[in-house]
């Protein structure tokens, strides 16, 4: 009994047998990722062959008056878009009066045949058309939009306004008073104030094109509705007049209808269109500034000799002008926002008129960067002077090919791209002959047209804080400018 009771502990402190270990885990291998999709935009596709475009040249008549009148036709929609336009415009204000044919335009649909404005605005409406004027620099314009079914109601009230507009004081003191506060609005638009003023500048007192399209303050306060009426009598005759129509509508139903209200009884004006002086080349370059005190950004308005309308050098100072900075790829785009950042956008354009033309560019530029900009802009005219590439002559013809099919996309387009060759006199396939010699134009002629864009003659218009922006201008080598007034 005792050997029983000694083994007892041995046998309860004997160790006890070890657990199994667990199995090994099992590795499952993650299936293989499907493979990508192709990129489709990993190979650009080739470009197709450029489709052939040309400018249907417009249908072609003359009413008994001697009225020239194109029409182009196009029936994808019941409406009709009609121009009419007699030369002139503000190139006819003298000095001091600036403002007389703006308002002279404006009184057109204020008032005609015993209806007064808001009766005429108000037959207008019941028609659903809309007529509005316009004046440039060397004409005025009357647009006339409506359905077909409604032109000849619709050119009953456009014969009225132009044949027998009533110029009531009180309708014209209201579009004075009007005009007067546009202006001293636009004197804090920094864009208004140094396209103005670059304009002025570049032409000179005196020149026909020197004057605002909308007056001046000073002068549209000296205008009294005399004058308007005057002036009515002498431009809104029918010497020099056309009519461009685009829309669903020919030639033969167009004709009768304004020779029945705007052909025989119409009568020539007494209108001396002034002649148009040459522009002296400037010898050396021009800087004004206009001073905004606290303004966030600066506004840079240049100018440069430009080639007139409907002369050969048009076609290359369009392809240069485009390649420097007439796209969102251009130069100017290229360096100036999307490599400094330091604008939303540049726009180089050429201003053919008849006679001369220009060369502008035009940005806002943050306020800081004003001199470093400037010294880039002033880098680029000198490279743009040495030519363009193979590829920025092929894009710049492409855009500008681009730009007038989608104008000529709409009656408003249409109408108004043939309207200006057609009131300056110029033959109905002018624009088509302009859009070949575009297309035709080579590097070498672009190179001699670039010569214009020269920086040391060139007149630069900015609109500032001259306190902030003075220092960096003259780090950029512009030390020597003149402080003006907005105009």
């Amino acid at each position: 009994m005792l050997a029983l009771l000694l083994l007892a502990p041995l046998a309860l402190a004997a160790p006890k047998k070890a657990p199994a270990p667990p199995p090994a885990p099992v590795v499952v291998e993650p299936p293989a990722p499907p493979p990508a999709p192709p990129d489709p935009l990993a190979e650009r596709p080739a470009i197709g062959a450029e489709v052939p475009f040309s400018v249907k040249a417009p249908a072609t008549a003359k009413l008994s008056n001697g009225v020239s009148v194109w029409v182009a036709s196009a029936s994808s929609l019941p409406l009709v878009t009609l121009v009419l336009a007699v030369p002139g415009g503000a190139s006819l204000d003298a000095p001091g009066a600036e403002g007389v044919q703006w308002l002279t335009d404006r009184m057109l649909t204020q008032g005609a045949a015993g209806k007064d404005a808001a009766a005429f605005a108000a037959a207008l409406e019941q028609l659903g058309a809309s007529i509005d004027v316009s004046t440039g620099h060397t004409s005025s314009t009357v647009t006339l939009t409506t359905r077909k079914s409604e032109l000849p109601r619709a050119l009953d009230l456009l014969a009225d306004a132009i044949v027998r507009p009533t110029f009531k004081k009180k309708s014209f003191a209201r579009e004075r008073d009007l005009a007067v506060s546009a202006l001293a609005a636009d004197a804090d638009e920094p864009v208004a104030v140094a396209t103005r003023l670059a304009w002025a500048r570049w032409f000179g007192t005196g020149h026909p094109y020197a004057n605002p399209t909308d007056g001046t303050v000073v002068g549209l306060r000296g205008v009294g509705v005399k004058q308007v009426k005057a002036r009515w009598h002498e431009v809104w005759g029918a010497d020099g007049a056309t009519f461009t129509v685009a829309g669903d509508v020919t030639l033969v139903e167009v004709v009768p209808l304004l020779e029945s209200r705007l052909g025989a009884a119409w009568k020539p004006g007494q209108r001396v269109l002034p002649a148009v002086p040459a522009v002296a080349p400037r010898a050396v370059r021009s800087v004004v500034v206009v001073d905004k005190p606290g303004a966030s950004q600066t506004m840079f308005s240049l100018v440069f000799p430009g080639a007139a309308l409907g002369t050969p050098e048009v076609a290359p100072a369009r392809v240069g002008t485009i390649a420097l900075g007439g796209t969102f790829t251009s130069r100017l785009n290229a360096l100036l926002r999307e490599k400094r950042g330091y604008t939303y956008g540049v726009r180089a354009s050429l201003v053919a008129l008849p006679g001369t033309g220009i060369l502008t560019i035009g940005t806002r530029i943050r306020t800081d960067a004003t001199g470093p900009a400037m010294a880039d802009l002033l880098g680029e005219l000198d490279s743009i002077q040495k030519g363009i590439t193979p590829a920025e002559l092929v894009k710049a013809r492409s855009a500008y090919r681009q730009d007038l099919v989608e104008a000529m996309e709409s009656r408003a387009g249409t109408a108004g791209s043939f309207a200006g060759w057609h009131v300056a006199g110029l033959g109905p396939a002018s624009l088509d002959a302009d859009l070949s010699a575009t297309g035709a134009t080579e590097r070498e002629a672009v190179t001699t047209a670039m010569q214009a864009y020269d920086p040391s003659k060139v007149l630069i218009v900015l609109v500032g804080d001259l306190a902030v922006i003075k220092p960096g201008l003259e780090a950029a080598g512009v030390s020597s400018f003149e402080v003006v007034e907005p105009l």
